[in-house]
């Protein structure tokens, strides 16, 4: 299973992105997490705070002349997670390609984009949070997955951003976020011409959790959100070829 989230910022990608991630790990699977936003969000969602040590080093890959930067030869995807993936709650591994303020050399962005595209380690699942807005999905960071979710909420910023990035070409499925009543899921159905891969309600607990920095999975497991979140990750194992 290969799963990307994209979406306008604050419309819960990593939210939902983490929160799927420890699901399906709790249903047996075992799940590579994916962090190409180079802002904090997906580390917290998964419950391991703000700054775990998940990132690839300098020197896996090397400028050739009239090739740019390339892979080292040898160095496997497979190997790299075992080596660098930060181990997280329900047996998760994390991998980050990098934080800001501080810069990313182009020789990791490489490196975690080779984890990104070619790691295909038997019986795992790999679950990307790319950062908001359409730059990355029209530089083919979510092209590694079969299913590329475009996450949206009710609010006109994130419906219009939403239209973008199915404009762009970007985008299998969508998840509405946030819903209260049957007019906020229609509106997105609307405005988001995708097929619908699940809902997700509005969820005050979930909030209450963001504001804290806690996983919304461990501070509310039985919330509404948690649960529809689960719902989902039923789904994609269920609908797994």
């Amino acid at each position: 299973m290969r799963v990307a989230f994209i979406g306008k910022g604050g419309a819960g990608k990593s939210l939902i992105a983490g929160t799927l991630c420890r699901q399906l790990a709790r249903a047996g699977e075992c799940v590579l997490a994916m962090d190409v936003d180079t802002m904090v969000g997906l580390s917290i969602s998964l419950g391991l705070g703000q700054t775990p040590s998940g990132g690839l080093p300098n020197g896996l890959a090397e400028r050739v002349d009239g090739k740019g930067w390339q892979i080292k030869h040898g160095v496997r995807p497979a190997s790299l997670v075992d080596r660098y993936a930060h181990p997280g709650p329900d047996g998760v591994r994390y991998l980050e390609l990098g934080k800001l303020p501080s810069s990313v050399e182009p020789g990791v962005t490489v490196a975690f984009r080779h984890v990104l595209e070619r790691f295909r380690r038997a019986h795992w699942s790999v679950v990307a949070d790319l950062a908001a807005g359409t730059r990355q999905p029209m530089f083919g960071w979510a092209n590694f997955a079969r299913i590329v979710v475009v996450v949206a909420d009710p609010t006109a910023k994130s419906l219009l951003a939403a239209r973008r990035l199915v404009r762009a070409g970007v985008g299998t499925h969508v998840v509405a976020n946030r819903v209260q009543d049957e007019r906020d899921l229609a509106a997105i159905q609307h405005a988001v011409t995708l097929p619908l891969l699940g809902w997700v309600p509005y969820d005050a607990s979930v909030s209450d959790a963001e504001r804290t920095g806690v996983a919304p999975i461990d501070a509310a497991p039985n919330a509404p959100a948690v649960r529809a979140i689960g719902d989902l990750a039923a789904r994609l194992i269920g609908e797994r070829p």
